[in-house]
């Protein structure tokens, strides 16, 4: 009998467990994506710089990054005045998470041209939750590391 109500205890403490293991709470975890990549093409203002070439600066300013706050969790991102081929008529844009840090890989698609030109790269990244964040821009290879909080708004020059 003693046996018995012992047993009944335990199935029943270990259907307790499974029940409350297995229910869904997630309520704390989203995926953060990109989306709405844009890019304006070659921005040029005469001939492009020649790859290599001691022009490569921009006639348009300075190389840098504007974040703005969305109300729907995400935050918009223009990456302007970066330099790709002239060739590039597109910029792939990819994004992988670890923890606060969000590592961004802008590419360009076509590297055929012995021309490189100034672009702007525009794209959403979220939904993000309040808080601090280090958004990591990976383009040619150079990693440009910047420290914002969501929300909030700002313009870093690289």
């Amino acid at each position: 009998m003693k046996l018995n109500l012992i047993c009944s205890c335990l199935a029943a403490m270990c259907a307790a467990f499974v029940v409350l293991s297995c229910s869904s709470d997630d309520e704390g975890t989203t995926t953060v994506n990109v989306r709405n990549v844009y890019t304006t093409g070659c921005k040029t203002e005469g001939q492009p710089s020649q790859a290599g070439s001691a022009a490569t600066r921009s006639p348009f300013g300075v190389e840098y990054v504007e974040y703005k706050s969305k109300s729907d969790g995400y935050v918009y991102i223009n990456h302007a005045n970066v330099s790709y081929n002239c060739c590039s008529e597109k910029i792939d844009v990819t994004l992988t998470v670890t923890g606060n840090r969000i590592s961004v890989v802008e590419k360009e698609t076509d590297t055929s041209c012995n021309c490189i030109c100034p672009f702007d790269v525009s794209y959403e990244v979220g939904p993000l939750k309040a808080g601090k964040y280090i958004l990591v821009i990976n383009s040619h290879n150079t990693l440009h590391e910047i420290n914002f909080t969501y929300p909030s708004d700002g313009r870093v020059e690289l």
